[in-house]
C-alpha cells in the first residue's frame, strides 16, 4: 500500500508539472511549428524548389498576418530542414494554421505517451520512472515549442530495440529516417558499423542517401546554396550561449574550454567505438552528437532518455529523468553539458579497461520480449 501511494503521488506531481509547463502554450503558441507549416505549404503547392528562397515566403507570411497570427520577432519563419521533410508537413496545410498547430500538439502528446509506455518496456527501465518521463523537461520542451524530437527519440529507440533482436535492416531504416535532423544522428551509423552491424549500417546509409537525393532533386543546386545561406542566418543561431553543447561551453568559459571539450568528446567517442559494447557505442554516439552539434537545445536532449535506458544503473537513470532541471536557476544548459561529458568520459574509461576482452556487440539493457 505504501508503494502504491508513493506511485500515485509521483504521477500526481509529474502530471502537475507537465500541465503547469504546457499551460504556457495558451499565451505563447509553439513558435517552431510555423516554418514547418510554411514549408509544407510550399511543398503542397508545387513550389518545393522555392523552399529555401525567402521571397517565396512573403505571401504566406502576409496571409498568416491577415488572420491575426503573431509572427516570430527574430524572423525565424523559414524552413531549414532537409527538403524531404517539407513533404511530411504538407498534410497539415489542409487545415487553417491554428487547427494544424493543435493537431501537431496532439501528435506530440501521443508521442509522449508512446515514449512513457514503450521506453521502460524496451530498455528494462523501472516502472517508477514512468511518471518522471511524463514530465522530462526535454520532452515537454519539444511539445511547448512545436518541435519534432519526440519522434526522433522514438525512432532511434525503436531502432535499438530491433537491433537487439537481430533485425538489422529495419533498425537501419529507422536510423536513416532520422535524417531530418542529421546533426543529431550522424554518429549513429558509425556505432552500428563499429559494432559489426554492417547490414544496419548499410540500410541506414541507403535510407539516408535516398532522402538526401530526394531533397537535392527537390530544390536543385541553387536551393542547396540558399539552404546554406539560411543556415548561416542569425535567426537560425538563436542564443548559442545557452545551448547544451561544446560550443556553448566555449562561449561561456573561453575558447580553450570549447576546443578541449570538442577534442575530448571525439577522443572518447573513438575509444568507445573501438572497444565498447553495442549499447555503449550507441550511448557514446548520442552524447557525441549532442555535444558536437552546432545547435543543441533543450528539446534535443530528449535523446538523453535513450542513454538512460541503455545504462542499467538506477542512480544514473534517476539522475537523467528526475525533474531537477525545473529548479535550476539559470537559463543555460551547463549541468547537462557536464553530465554528458563526464558520462562520455566514463564510457571511454570503461571501454578502454575492457579492451583486452571481446566487445559484447549485441548487449543492450533491454526488457524481455514477453513484457
Amino acid at each position: 500500500m505504501e508503494r502504491k501511494a508513493l506511485s500515485v503521488a509521483a504521477w500526481v506531481v509529474a502530471a502537475g508539472i507537465a500541465l503547469l509547463f504546457l499551460s504556457a502554450m495558451r499565451e505563447a503558441p509553439p513558435p517552431d511549428f510555423m516554418p514547418f507549416y510554411l514549408g509544407g505549404k510550399l511543398a503542397r503547392s508545387g513550389q518545393i524548389g522555392e523552399l529555401y528562397h525567402k521571397p517565396a515566403y512573403q505571401p504566406l507570411i502576409a496571409e498568416l498576418r491577415s488572420t491575426g497570427e503573431r509572427m516570430n520577432p527574430i524572423d525565424a519563419h523559414y524552413f531549414i530542414r532537409p527538403a524531404f521533410q517539407a513533404f511530411l508537413y504538407a498534410p497539415f496545410t489542409y487545415f487553417p494554421y491554428r487547427t494544424a498547430l493543435a493537431l501537431h500538439v496532439l501528435g506530440n502528446l501521443g508521442l509522449l505517451g508512446a515514449l512513457v509506455w514503450k521506453l521502460p518496456q524496451w530498455f528494462a527501465l523501472p516502472a517508477s520512472l514512468r511518471p518522471w518521463m511524463l514530465c522530462f523537461l526535454p520532452f515537454l520542451w519539444s511539445i511547448g515549442i512545436g518541435q519534432d524530437t519526440l519522434l526522433l527519440t522514438l525512432l532511434a529507440a525503436g531502432a535499438l530495440r530491433l537491433a537487439a533482436r537481430g533485425r538489422e535492416i529495419p533498425a537501419g531504416i529507422l536510423i536513416g529516417l532520422c535524417a531530418y535532423k542529421p546533426h543529431l544522428m550522424w554518429a549513429m551509423p558509425l556505432a552500428a558499423l563499429a559494432a559489426g552491424k554492417r547490414r544496419m549500417f548499410a540500410s541506414s546509409a541507403i535510407t539516408g542517401g535516398v532522402l538526401a537525393a530526394v531533397s537535392f532533386l527537390a530544390v536543385g543546386p541553387a536551393g542547396v546554396r540558399q539552404w546554406l545561406n539560411l543556415l548561416e542566418a542569425p535567426s537560425t543561431d538563436f542564443l548559442p550561449h545557452i545551448m547544451g553543447n561544446a560550443r556553448a561551453l566555449g562561449l561561456n568559459l573561453g575558447a580553450a574550454a570549447g576546443v578541449a571539450s570538442v577534442a575530448g568528446a571525439l577522443a572518447c567517442l573513438a575509444v568507445v567505438l573501438r572497444w565498447g559494447s553495442f549499447g555503449e557505442k550507441f550511448s557514446a554516439a548520442v552524447l557525441a552528437c549532442l555535444l558536437l552539434s552546432p545547435h543543441t537545445y533543450w528539446q534535443d536532449y530528449s535523446l538523453a532518455a535513450i542513454v538512460a535506458g541503455l545504462d542499467g544503473r538506477r542512480w544514473f537513470q534517476y539522475l537523467v529523468l528526475l525533474p531537477w532541471p525545473y529548479f535550476y536557476p539559470r537559463k543555460d544548459m551547463l549541468p547537462w553539458i557536464l553530465i554528458a561529458m563526464v558520462y562520455l568520459a566514463a564510457l571511454a574509461w570503461r571501454a578502454a579497461r575492457s579492451r583486452t576482452q571481446p566487445a559484447l556487440a549485441g548487449t543492450l539493457q533491454c526488457a524481455p520480449a514477453s513484457r
